[in-house]
């Protein structure tokens, strides 16, 4: 409708009317050119089979002219140009960050995140356990150490076996599917776990494996619903006391170590959530010192209670740190106050015995023993550092009540 305006009086015969005011035309527009849609899910595949897909992508004004995939992951392949296809074979399991941008006609563009994401076949009712001596079961069961396992692995008395009969009896997994694979061995460190290639672990699948796979390797390739892991005490020298010299704590080389074991373990966290489906549960250690221990010539008694406990809490502490920047996959489990009172008791065997086989063994474990205190402890009279089957116990219900949560189940 064009408007009217009247001004004045009229001279037009008394028709009430004035001129028509017509407003010039305005030109023609043209509407903005529009970018191309694009849509992108998460592309999560089976490591060693073929993916052939096409990338939802379009342009409502135009026609796409250009797709380009940037940082794509291994295995992955594009035609070029505008054309929309892709295939991926993941040759290993991971998660990639990538992205993809389509170009229209008018130069116009559009970008989008791209998360890819290959995993071995998922072994829903299978518990890996990784880690050091104390995931392994260590002084359990001699029966498999005199039977030639130099990981020392006690499959049926360690705490991640008491981790799967708990979450059997909770409803967590089925009796009969369920599987514990002992990966963990004796003496590892944290950087074991991914470069040393490990013995056959125990509970592992006979149609799977190969001779230089780590513990790591293991836990990639079995995919496990759950996985378990102790490990970083080698690393400080809880074991070897390396950390004391002439009987005085060594700060500056614990700070050190200390920062090892954070990166390292969250390096190796970060592996496991992004090569794996499991949830997580890290241990951290507790501290068998006696009330009046044995110690080191020079630091004894409350001397190395002091300095014992200092190590294992800042030990502790970073193993913390290193659970906290993960997501909810990851469980921390503070299993320390859980021997408060369970100190080390007496060792076994004379000193004369005793020293020699710590000699060759490389450790000095017996500072930890108590020199006059009665036995009986959650820690084992064998060699006081190692947790007895009741100390055992007590690891495995704070990890099975981690995973027991409501988070992922």
């Amino acid at each position: 409708m064009i408007s009217v305006a009247a001004t004045g009086c009229p001279d037009d015969g008394g028709t009430g009317l004035g001129d028509a005011i017509v407003p010039a035309a305005s030109p023609t527009t043209q509407p903005p050119n529009q970018p191309p849609h694009l849509h992108v899910d998460s592309i999560v595949w089976t490591v060693g089979e073929r993916l052939e897909a096409r990338l939802s992508v379009g342009d409502p004004d135009g026609h796409v002219t250009r797709i380009i995939w940037r940082r794509p992951p291994p295995g992955f392949s594009s035609p070029g140009g505008a054309d929309d296809s892709f295939a991926w074979t993941p040759p290993v399991a991971g998660t990639w960050d990538g992205q993809v941008t389509a170009t229209d006609n008018d130069g116009a563009s559009t970008t989008s995140d791209v998360t890819f994401v290959a995993r071995h076949r998922y072994r829903q009712n299978v518990l890996v356990a990784l880690g050091d001596s104390v995931a392994a079961g260590f002084g359990l069961d001699l029966t498999d150490a005199l039977l030639g396992d130099p990981c020392w692995r006690a499959p049926r008395a360690g705490y991640p076996k008491g981790v799967l009969d708990r979450l059997v009896a909770g409803g967590k997994l089925p009796s009969r599917q369920a599987r514990l694979v002992l990966a963990a061995c004796a003496g590892t460190s944290i950087s074991d776990v991914w470069e040393v290639p490990t013995w056959l672990p125990a509970g592992a699948p006979e149609d799977l494996g190969e001779p230089g796979w780590s513990q790591l390797d293991w836990a990639v390739h079995l995919n496990p619903r759950y996985v378990t892991l102790t490990v970083g005490a080698n690393d400080v020298g809880v074991v070897d006391l390396s950390i004391f010299e002439g009987g005085e704590l060594d700060q500056e080389e614990l700070a050190g170590r200390l920062e090892a074991v954070a990166g390292k373990v969250g390096h190796l966290l970060d592996e496991l959530v992004r090569r794996t489906d499991a949830r997580i549960a890290l241990s951290n250690y507790y501290n068998p010192t006696a009330t009046n221990p044995t110690g080191l010539p020079g630091c004894r008694g409350e001397c190395f209670v002091e300095q014992a406990a200092l190590v294992h809490e800042a030990l502790n502490e970073a193993l913390a740190q290193a659970a906290a920047r993960h997501d909810s996959r990851v469980h921390f489990v503070d299993i320390a106050p859980l021997f408060a009172g369970h100190e080390a008791g007496d060792a076994l065997g004379p000193d004369w015995l005793r020293d020699p086989i710590e000699t060759f063994l490389g450790v000095q474990v017996r500072a930890y023993c108590s020199a006059d205190d009665p036995s009986g402890s959650w820690v084992s009279s064998f060699d006081c550092i190692h947790p007895t089957g009741d100390g055992m116990a007590a690891i495995a219900e704070a990890v099975a009540a981690a995973f027991s949560t409501s988070r992922g189940g």
